[in-house]
């Protein structure tokens, strides 16, 4: 008969033991329990040059992108079987369902992982008897066992209490009755005994020495699939870790990484030393105190609690309980992110060129190869500085545009919503040749890279697809600029065009004004900053003069609005004037006539009115004669109290330092404020708090001492009342204007 060996996934003792078994039985064909049809996936997953973790991956051909992952890490018992049958040139197939057919199977109610089930019962029975949680059980029954005919007994048994205590649902029977279906085609080939089967434990117990019957022929008769592909992809100790949510994870990979070495050099014990040893190590590199003396007082209190807790050597929860006390000083806030670093880790695996399966992968390989961004595919964040300039120190063209080429790359992966890399702020908000990025590799981001190879062969095309695809979904001008900014961004010319076509489609059914003004303001950064790379924008001019036109006349009626259209108009308004400055072939003169008709308009929301004049102001187009006339007229006793604070909002929003210069400003104000009732004052008061709240605190001194001048206080006297405390009758007085009913003010 075959022979078999139930495994736990990720098991460090079952991989070395898996080994032995292998080399007792010596068999000619090795079946391990995997998709049957990615077979061909083990040999280059099995390369020298492959470093571990890694994993396979199968994914639907079309949309929506359904996946099926199966990780693997250094010390998976199925891992190194395939290693030992392909040191030794033995044959190694996968024996589970295809994976077209888990893929068309798969829905959110069959997401579950078997040993996931199988923790919850069967090991709530395990702790009843030893006392212990289902880890520590588990390391100190089986991680420590050095006995192999032992933990054949042992694996055995475990086995048996899976098929007891968890059940055993459609799906599992499926799967099952496969695995028996491929073990009878091999003995069909060669003696029996010359098969050796490696599956999880659950599913040993219900393959092992079973024949293959006439119902599991009709239920693998017809197999349900869809149109499916697969490759290898690097991953992640993190996420091969039950904290990312992987249902059949280990908990601590980087620790079981640990006792899978401790077991290759035979020193089952050695790996406590050199947990507790990463632990102060960890401290020292981050600034905090970690003696010798610690470290073996910790390894002391670890053997003393594993003998308590009937462990032979001291497992995780001995160690880090050990560590809390005798590192951590008693808090585990103070070891916790050395605990993270050693128990999980952040390794990340790597595979060798030529091994992933998709184009798209494969031109993104190649071009963080040819740009220098190998060294940020790490899993520990690292950011990068561009200068998107020529740079004129170099030789080679090629050289010269270096960061440009990682800008329009970067950018590229951003469109396609891959999560490799991240635009971060900058500190020169006006260097438009800088950019900083966040570069991060995760194994969501090679998941990303895949199903983007549903869109084009490589990242360019994957990307301008995407943009398309935006395009056609459009609903406003300005949602389309945005799109033509990230072709922009990205380099992607032959997106522009196509994108302009589309501005110029959505502008002739556009008569919003905010919209409009918005889509202008857009269109302006991109000629501004186009040139740095070294893409014509020309073609934009006239779009953004025909934009123009249509918001210099859908403003006037768009103005008579409420206080959150206004907020919005606003918005717009800024960026029109920013445009208006930066690019002399727009009418300047057009913008200036809307604002004083804006200004003087009496039916237009006040903030608007206020803006305007501020904006005037703030270019020199307005006369102090006309300015001063404004004012008297909107915070005179003839305008109601909430529209004149709204208008001085609106007034206050730019070129403070002129506006606070103005001593008549500060007069006109007070002269204002003391004629309200309280009735009056209340919503006055609570629209002049808000507009003074983006002040500064120089600028609010400044204008203390402006009101202290008009009401005959002198500037010391002025700072120490803005300075001072409220008094309780005060503070009661601000508090109670939390219950006022503001209205649209």
């Amino acid at each position: 008969m075959a022979a078999y060996f139930g495994v736990r996934h990720l098991s460090p003792a079952c991989a070395y033991y898996v080994r032995e078994f292998l080399d007792r039985n010596d068999p000619e064909i090795v079946l391990i329990e995997g998709p049957s049809d990615l077979s061909h996936l083990i040999e280059p997953l099995c390369s020298d040059e492959t470093a571990m973790p890694a994993a396979i991956l199968a994914y639907t051909e079309e949309a929506p992108v359904k996946t099926v992952l199966f990780p693997l890490a250094e010390f998976s018992p199925e891992y190194q079987a395939m290693r030992w049958a392909v040191k030794r040139g033995r044959r190694v197939m996968f024996c589970d369902l295809p994976s077209d057919c888990l893929l068309a199977r798969q829905n959110e109610e069959e997401k579950q992982d078997e040993d996931k089930s199988e923790g919850v019962s069967v090991y709530t029975e395990m702790e009843k008897v030893s006392g212990t949680d289902n880890d520590s059980f588990w390391e100190y029954t089986f991680e420590q066992c050095e006995s192999y005919d032992d933990f054949i007994e042992a694996v055995h048994e475990y086995g048996k209490s899976l098929r007891e205590f968890s059940e055993n649902d459609g799906h599992n029977r499926l799967r099952e009755a496969y695995m028996r279906k491929v073990i009878s085609e091999c003995e069909n080939e060669v003696p029996s005994e010359k098969i050796c089967v490696i599956t999880g434990a659950f599913h040993t117990a219900g393959i092992k020495d079973i024949p293959f019957s006439d119902d599991d022929r009709k239920l693998t008769g017809k197999l349900p699939s869809v149109k499916a592909k697969a490759t290898l992809m690097p991953y992640s100790y993190y996420r091969l870790s039950s904290r990312s949510g992987y249902g059949a994870g280990s908990k601590a990979p980087a620790y079981f990484e640990l006792l899978w070495n401790s077991r290759m050099q035979g020193v089952i014990g050695s790996s406590a030393n050199r947990y507790l040893s990463m632990i102060a190590a960890y401290q020292r590199e981050n600034g905090y105190a970690a003696s010798t003396a610690e470290v073996i007082e910790a390894k002391r209190l670890a053997d003393t609690l594993a003998a308590m807790r009937g462990g032979k050597y001291p497992n995780m929860t001995d160690l880090r309980d050990a560590a809390v006390t005798c590192i951590g000083h008693g808090s585990f806030g103070e070891i916790s992110l050395a605990c993270a670093d050693t128990e999980i880790g952040t390794k990340i695996g790597s595979l060798p060129d030529g091994t992933v399966c998709t184009s798209v992968q494969e031109d993104f390989t190649r071009q963080l190869r040819e740009l220098k961004l190998e060294k940020y595919r790490k899993a520990a964040a690292e950011d990068i500085e561009l200068d998107l300039r020529e740079n004129l120190r170099v030789k080679t063209e090629k050289s010269a545009f270096l960061d440009l080429n990682r800008s329009f790359f970067l950018h590229r992966l951003r469109i396609l919503g891959i999560c490799f890399a991240e635009t971060q702020p900058r500190s020169q908000d006006n260097a438009t040749w800088a950019e900083r990025w966040r570069l991060q590799w995760t194994p969501e981001a090679e998941i990303e890279i895949v199903e983007a190879s549903l869109k084009g062969d490589t990242v360019k095309l994957a990307a301008e697809y995407e943009l398309n695809m935006k395009l056609y979904e459009a609903d406003s001008v300005n949602a389309a600029a945005m799109i033509l900014s990230d072709a922009f961004d990205g380099g992607l010319t032959d997106c522009i065009s196509t994108a302009i076509s589309a501005i110029q489609k959505q502008t002739a059914d556009c008569s919003s004004a905010e919209d409009t003004g918005k889509t202008i303001g857009t269109l302006s950064t991109i000629v501004r900053f186009g040139s740095i790379r070294r893409i014509d924008t020309e073609p934009i001019y006239p779009l953004m003069e025909k934009l123009y036109l249509r918001f210099c006349l859908c403003m006037p009626s768009a103005v008579v609005c409420d206080r959150n259209g206004a907020e919005l108009l606003i918005t717009s308004m800024a960026a029109v004037n920013d445009a208006c400055l930066a690019h002399d072939f727009l009418d300047t003169d057009r913008f200036i006539t809307l604002l004083s008709d804006i200004a003087d308009n009496n039916f237009a929301n006040p903030l608007l009115s206020g803006y305007s004049a501020a904006l005037l102001t703030e270019r020199g187009m307005i006369s102090s004669e006309k300015l001063s006339r404004l004012i008297n007229r909107r915070l005179s006793a003839g305008t109601p109290p909430a529209e004149a604070a709204l208008w001085f909002e609106g007034l206050a929003r730019r070129n403070r330092r002129s506006l606070i210069s103005r001593l008549s400003v500060w007069e006109k104000l007070c002269d204002f404020v003391s004629k309200l009732d309280d009735d009056e004052f209340k919503p006055v008061l609570v629209a002049l708090r808000r507009t003074f709240s983006d002040f500064s605190p120089m600028e609010r001194s400044d204008i203390a001492e402006n009101i202290g001048e008009v009401l005959g206080i002198s500037k010391e006297a002025a700072a120490e009342f803005v300075t001072m405390q409220l008094s309780g009758d005060e503070q009661q007085s601000i508090d109670e204007l939390d219950d006022f009913d503001f209205g649209d003010i």
